[in-house]
């Protein structure tokens, strides 16, 4: 673990602020989950001064990071393979969270990390309190392009290394004491009560989230304005920066098409109808690259009429396709083989009961398995089936998990079998071409290889499909 202590640290133009007393976070992840937390930014304010640093570089659970990830915040899987796991520095770090006020730039992130993280590994939530730097910047800063950390510290000239954990949460903890300033209040809890928010909390293993007191929208329908992508869930958390924000893109995507992109925002309860921009829209989403050329002054005809709404002091923002994924950060993004899947699938695997359930059918095995796999290979073929391990395509039909890869992912971690699954589901153009493919673990496959020598010697009832089973089987 790397600690940094410091001598006080006078915020720019030195003035103190009495009882600005908390702490500021932020995490990096490895990969869409919410537990993949990769490292760790602690940042300790006492009276609107630093007094104290930490910055942890932490084995993210489950344990593979994505290119995009990478991308952003630069840490690689060499960096991490020797670090504990958030469940090893818990105990050195929940002094930072107990009965603390915390602060977060875009604390809803953060915070949720923390939450399904402590879950995850079966510890009590501390007692804690929360404020959200981005959405009180909002509140008062007004004019700005976005809220994004970049930006605001932009507008109070503090200096960042974005994407570092430790220097974002220096970045919001000094934004926190500059918004204290402008409002003329001091303390953090005089600035979100002035400004009519409800501070975030912790508590035995729940929690509120940190919101602005409005009324909601009633009688709200989730399936206007959506066209032919409808979400795929019928729950949405109302303190989602996207519920019931309009979201255009523009700009070539270089992480994901826009399909796929447009389904996060409606599986967050936001909506991308109409897709031209108007005075409704919240969000201009820009790809990574015309960001960039924007940043250096090119701004096409969506941002030059982004920026005459803003300067009309309308509810809209411009932010990167990075900023996009931080804000999203939804677990449902990608396809991810969870143990809970393959669960389900097996039992109604063995449910349906049919003799003659991988005839003529496509049966991959991953690899690990707890017998030879020229044995598991035969009994698929004395099914009329074909069993392999090698080219896995949209045409096979079920995909069989051993009992070391199933062990492998309750643990957190994935195999190469499990990522090369995945990568085919993800892949997919059309995702019909492979919704069919179903996952059962190796005791379900033995199982229903038993059940089939029992049904041969009449010894049990299986049903049969006369219209996919060989004629050879016909009479048994």
């Amino acid at each position: 673990m790397r600690e940094i202590k410091v001598k006080k640290d006078k915020i720019e133009n030195n003035i103190k602020i009495m009882n600005m007393n908390f702490v500021a976070l932020d995490f990096e992840t490895a990969n869409y989950k919410h537990t993949s937390i990769c490292q760790i930014g602690i940042v300790v304010f006492e009276d609107g001064e630093i007094v104290d640093k930490l910055s942890l570089l932490v084995k993210p659970t489950p344990n593979y990071f994505e290119n995009l990830h990478i991308s952003i915040h630069g840490i690689k899987p060499e960096k991490v393979k020797d670090k504990p796991t958030f469940d090893e520095y818990w105990s050195k770090i929940l002094q930072y969270f107990e009965n603390k006020e915390i602060v977060a730039h875009n604390a809803s992130f953060d915070l949720s990390a923390l939450r399904h993280t402590l879950q995850y590994f079966n510890i009590p939530f501390p007692k804690t309190t929360y404020h959200c730097s981005m959405q009180l910047s909002k509140r008062i800063l007004k004019g700005l392009i976005n809220y994004q950390l970049p930006t605001v510290c932009k507008h109070y000239n503090i200096d960042i290394e974005h994407h570092d954990a430790l220097n974002d949460a220096i970045a919001a903890g000094k934004i926190i004491v500059n918004l204290c300033k402008d409002e003329q209040v001091t303390s953090i809890q005089e600035l979100t009560t002035k400004l009519n928010f409800r501070p975030g909390k912790l508590f035995d293993n729940d929690y509120l989230p940190f919101s602005g007191k409005s009324e909601r929208k009633s009688n709200w329908s989730h399936k206007i304005l959506y066209d032919n992508i409808l979400p795929q869930t019928a729950e949405f958390n109302d303190e989602h920066p996207f519920y019931e924000k309009y979201i255009v893109f523009t700009g070539a995507l270089s992480n994901l098409s826009r399909v796929d992109a447009m389904q996060m925002v409606v599986n967050s309860g936001g909506f991308i109808k109409p897709d031209s921009l108007t005075q409704k829209t919240n969000y201009l989403v820009v790809g990574n690259y015309d960001f960039k050329q924007y940043g250096d002054g090119y701004k096409s005809t969506k941002l030059q009429k982004a920026e005459q709404y803003i300067q009309k002091n309308l509810d809209i923002e411009v932010i990167s396709e990075n900023d996009f994924f931080k804000m999203v950060h939804s677990e449902k993004t990608k396809f991810e083989i969870t143990p809970k899947q393959i669960e389900k699938d097996s039992e109604l695997f063995l449910n349906r009961n049919k003799y003659n359930e991988l005839s003529k059918k496509d049966v991959f095995f991953t690899s690990n398995l707890s017998i030879e796999k020229i044995e598991v290979f035969q009994m698929v073929g004395n099914c009329s089936g074909y069993g392999h391990d090698y080219d896995l395509s949209y045409e096979t039909n079920y995909i069989v998990i051993s009992n070391y890869t199933v062990e492998k992912l309750k643990q957190g971690m994935k195999t190469e079998s499990v990522l090369k699954v995945e990568e085919l589901r993800n892949k997919a153009q059309n995702r019909g071409e492979v919704q069919g493919i179903k996952l059962i673990d190796e005791i379900t496959f033995y199982e229903y290889m038993k059940r089939q020598e029992q049904f041969q010697r009449k010894e049990i009832q299986m049903n049969i499909n006369e219209s996919e089973i060989d004629e050879e089987y016909r009479n048994k």
